[in-house]
């Protein structure tokens, strides 16, 4: 069997609480534990991958240079990746959410001022991009191109916050006006007759729903890639208490035993250099990744719709 390609990414971001660095990207809980970057690190050690952290640099200007600072060295001292993330609500309105708010001149202004904040702590030119909420028009991608940015990973098709004028891919490595598309890896997930859904392979999957996709995407044409999702948040209980997240150690081992049955089934997982090493096609038509026939898509539909009610009550951002 042929092994597919997997990348693991890492939103590294602080959404809520007075302390966000320290809480949410840290992930310092109440009794001392460190569950963020440092205890997702250390799983991806442990497996011998390396991971893709996507550091929302917009925070810089509103928690503090030095911290965004010192996460994106530490990441680098531990020999992962690293990306630009962009919450633009972050660093410039925060009635606006997504750089397709923004016009052309606004959204090059932050990719600049966020991209030069990246050079200048780590010493190199970024070349992976991905938008806050997944955010993204067309304008932003010529920008990307125009700061010399190689990748953009913020493509999640079926994504009502993803604003291109028309899709590009669902799970096909594109490359479009000089931009290499590593797209959020989407499914279709439930149908019905007036509605349907579209999720992503992340880590806050149930292991049984987790498995089922990842063993259809193995032999799946329609997908060149596979990019497995996390937050820095991920192996915490934050969202009623971001000052006191507490450390969830269940998610921790299925993170490790998401990755450990990845690569016992037909996936290699590699690192940001490899990408170059793939096939991205300019001319192309959109393939659906689409797992929603049969009566379990209709029990983890209700699973999601119940969890996503919950954590919007809980907390809303």
């Amino acid at each position: 069997m042929n092994k597919k390609p997997v990348l693991i990414s890492i939103d590294t971001e602080g959404p809520c609480g007075s302390r966000p660095v320290e809480k949410l990207i840290w992930g310092k809980t109440s009794n001392g534990i460190n569950a963020g970057i440092e205890m997702l690190l250390d799983i991806f050690d442990s497996n011998d991958v390396k991971a893709l952290f996507f550091v929302d640099i917009a925070e810089a200007w509103e928690c503090g240079e030095e911290s965004i600072k010192e996460v994106l060295q530490y990441i680098n001292q531990r020999g992962h990746d690293i990306g630009v993330h962009i919450h633009p609500d972050r660093m410039s309105d925060k009635d606006r959410r997504y750089m397709w708010q923004y016009t052309e001149e606004e959204q090059k202004e932050m990719i600049e001022k966020c991209t030069l904040f990246y050079e200048s702590c780590l010493g190199r030119k970024p070349l992976s991009f991905r938008a806050g909420r997944y955010g993204i028009n067309d304008t932003t991608l010529r920008i990307l191109k125009e700061y010399d940015y190689t990748y953009d990973m913020s493509v999640f098709y079926g994504n009502k916050y993803c604003r291109l004028e028309k899709p590009i891919t669902c799970n096909k490595l594109v490359e479009v006006n000089g931009i290499k598309e590593i797209p959020v890896s989407s499914f279709k997930s439930f149908k019905s007759i007036m509605y349907e859904r579209f999720d992503k392979v992340d880590v806050s999957m149930e292991f049984s729903e987790f498995k089922r996709i990842v063993d259809k995407m193995c032999v799946d044409n329609s997908v060149d890639i596979v990019s497995f999702f996390a937050h820095s948040f991920s192996l915490l209980k934050w969202r009623k208490t971001p000052e006191s997240p507490v450390f969830m150690e269940k998610e921790a081992r299925k993170m490790d035993k998401m990755i450990r049955y990845m690569k016992k089934n037909g996936y290699i997982f590699i690192d940001e250099r490899s990408l170059s090493d793939l096939n991205y096609k300019k001319d192309f038509q959109v393939s659906v990744t689409d797992y929603s026939s049969g009566l379990v898509t209709w029990v983890y539909f209700v699973k999601r719709a119940m969890a996503v009610l919950k954590a919007r009550s809980e907390n809303n951002i």
